[in-house]
């Protein structure tokens, strides 16, 4: 399973999770560590197009940033 990393302002974090939820099956956001503002999208099989056009968009929309996955998640 893909996944995509980002880092997020804490505000925006439930508005990215509900627009997600809105497109069923293609992520699900885990906040393993919130305080941080730090997220993964764990991709839906096959959902990687739909999930890079989401991002992209929410990334204009709401300052959340691409990053390398946290050195410190397991």
């Amino acid at each position: 399973m893909a996944s995509l990393y980002f880092r997020i302002p804490l505000d925006e974090v439930a508005y990215v999770r509900a627009i997600l939820e809105g497109y069923d099956g293609v992520a699900v956001l885990i906040a393993r560590n919130a305080d941080r503002g730090e997220i993964e999208w764990l991709i839906g099989e096959g959902m990687e197009n739909e999930a890079d056009q989401i991002a992209t968009r929410l990334i204009e929309e709401t300052g959340m940033v691409p990053i390398p996955r946290p050195m410190d998640w397991k």
